[in-house]
């Protein structure tokens, strides 16, 4: 069966001294998301989401892509460099 896993996306970094993004979405630390056949839900910056589309889409449809860590992880920074997202692969042993 070929892979098709959803991706948690997780806010593991925020520069900022309240722990919310500066930017309009106000995206904070800590914040999950799941990315699969919909875009996440309750919202996410449009922007952001538009850097970590390519990875988490890569993520889906593959075992193991070549920039993630040895735990399946991949970092990826939003356009404006406040929110640092780390995507991982959701199995079918775990629960979102």
């Amino acid at each position: 069966m070929a892979a098709n896993y959803k991706i948690k996306c997780e806010a593991i970094k925020v520069e900022s001294e309240t722990g919310y993004c500066p930017g309009s979405a106000k995206s904070r630390l800590g914040e999950t998301f799941i990315i699969g056949p919909r875009t996440p839900s309750p919202g996410m910056c449009c922007r952001a989401f538009q850097s970590i589309h390519p990875m988490a889409l890569a993520m889906r449809f593959s075992d193991k892509i070549l920039c993630e860590n040895p735990e399946g992880q991949v970092e990826v920074t939003c356009p404006d460099g406040f929110v640092v997202f780390r995507l991982s692969r959701i199995t079918k042993d775990e629960t979102a």
